[in-house]
């Protein structure tokens, strides 16, 4: 018995590749000197990983998951947190988040 896939949300690919190019805009726009600016910049990255993973993957969990996980990184980064422990340590929480939400479902 072969598994039927899910079908591709085209909307998905459209939305993530208009805030690609949104935070393209944003990023030669906006000057990174207030917290509501780094906000929406935040914001957009991860809505548009988020959205293009959620077309690629089929999984909207784990998308949401490795879009928040580059969101973070990249605030750790921001905060001056370089070395490469943060980023393993954050790779760990992700992983563990997903056997979490998996075992629940």
């Amino acid at each position: 018995m072969e598994r039927q896939s899910k079908p591709r949300n085209p909307f998905l690919l459209f939305a993530g590749i208009t805030g690609i190019i949104a935070l393209s805009a944003y990023v030669n726009i906006v000057p990174p000197d207030s917290p509501i600016t780094l906000l929406g910049f935040f914001t957009l990255v991860s809505f548009s990983i988020g959205t293009l993973l959620a077309y690629f993957l089929r999984n909207r969990r784990l998308a949401i998951l490795i879009a928040g996980g580059v969101s973070l990184y990249l605030v750790l980064r921001l905060l001056g947190l370089r070395h490469p422990l943060y980023a393993l340590l954050l790779v760990a929480s992700i992983v563990a988040l997903e056997f979490l939400w998996r075992d629940n479902s």
